[in-house]
């Protein structure tokens, strides 16, 4: 039986330390495995061509592509701590304009927590909170700053820490040791000749850990995937590193 993919598959992680099931991973694009066979030459002194003798499996990775980013999926490859916490305090970065005529107000997209608000011009001066009585200050009611008029039409940068009151935490530790995985790829292929008929199958790798560098996504206009490598590891006793498994039809 001769299969074609044409759908990269679900991806099912199961974490060994805790039992936790990682299945909502986002939007898969592509998943590539690869099994890696090592071997060793011996010299033959009486030929140009050595002897090479089989030397095990070792080192061989599965790359997943994806095409939105889970953050309780990254921390778990990072071995952080990722949970849900109420009134989370998350800093923004605005950049504003002051109104060329009055009144010589902004409103924020969200309302700062006291002594984190930040306001700089563009050569990074410090604006100071006060009446305002003259250029460099302004006074905030809430999410609203108010400017003097001798600021009016210049560009500023703000910064400061809001209460999200719902939210997500996630935290990487000056030291942690990694996690294995079992991880199995569901999906389905089609035969080679016949589009029509559709093959259910499933790969599954005993033990995993996540290997190399583990990135974001990049941030930029246009909207950008991740991936990240897993390497295959010597498997619990009774079991096999890699189990196939194909539905035939």
């Amino acid at each position: 039986m001769e299969l074609v993919y044409k759908r990269a598959g679900h991806l099912e992680l199961f974490r060994y330390r805790d039992s936790k099931r990682f299945l909502y991973n986002g939007i898969v694009q592509s998943i590539a495995a690869s099994i890696t066979n090592n071997t060793v030459d011996l010299e033959d002194g009486n030929s140009d061509w050595p002897w090479t003798f089989s030397a095990g499996k070792t080192g061989s990775n599965v790359t997943f592509n994806l095409n939105s980013f889970n953050p309780m999926l990254y921390a778990a490859l990072t071995a952080s701590e990722y949970a849900e916490e109420n009134d989370l305090a998350i800093r923004r970065i605005e950049e504003i304009s002051v109104p060329s005529e009055s009144p010589y107000t902004v409103t924020l997209k969200k309302a700062p927590e006291a002594d984190t608000l930040v306001v700089v011009n563009e050569d990074n001066s410090p604006f100071v909170e006060g009446t305002p009585s003259g250029a460099g200050e302004y006074s905030l009611a809430s999410s609203t700053l108010t400017f003097n008029e001798e600021d009016a039409g210049i560009n500023l940068v703000v910064a400061y820490d809001y209460k999200a009151s719902e939210g997500r935490h996630m935290e990487m530790a000056r030291q942690a040791n990694d996690d294995i995985f079992r991880v199995t790829v569901a999906g389905e292929a089609t035969k080679k000749d016949n589009e029509g008929i559709v093959i259910p199958d499933a790969l599954t790798f005993d033990r995993m850990r996540a290997s190399g560098e583990i990135a974001w996504p990049t941030r930029q206009r246009e909207p950008q995937g991740w991936n990240f490598t897993m390497t295959i590891q010597k498997p619990r006793p009774g079991h096999k590193a890699v189990d196939y498994r194909v539905e035939k039809v």
